[in-house]
């Protein structure tokens, strides 16, 4: 019997595909004109990545928390999202590149 992974997070490729699953890790670290920043995923609404040629909106990555802060830098340490997707419990491992946004759906609870 296969266990079904309770889908709250919500992976947009920049193909348009959506993944519905949960994303493992935990907490986000951002490099700002200010310093580093380490953000919980608990206090994420979602994360915007910038495009890999560094045009188009928006011009670096964000994270908008769930007390409504937009922080803008960055992403440190998250080359690739492992996300475990809700309809087959597979973990993939997502390159930060293929990636346009992602949303905790948790987060707005």
């Amino acid at each position: 019997m296969q266990q079904t992974v309770y889908s709250k997070d919500l992976l947009v490729l920049r193909d348009g595909q959506a993944l519905s699953g949960k994303v493992i890790k935990n907490e986000f670290k951002m490099r700002t004109a200010f310093g580093d920043v380490t953000v919980k995923k608990d206090n994420i609404i979602h994360i915007h990545f910038m495009r890999p040629d560094g045009t188009g909106f928006p011009p670096t990555d964000e994270i908008r928390t769930n007390t409504g802060d937009d922080i803008r830098g960055q992403l440190i340490q998250a080359q690739t999202i492992s996300f475990v997707l809700a309809e087959d419990n597979q973990t993939e491992r997502v390159p930060k590149d293929n990636i346009n946004t992602l949303l905790f759906l948790g987060s707005q609870d």
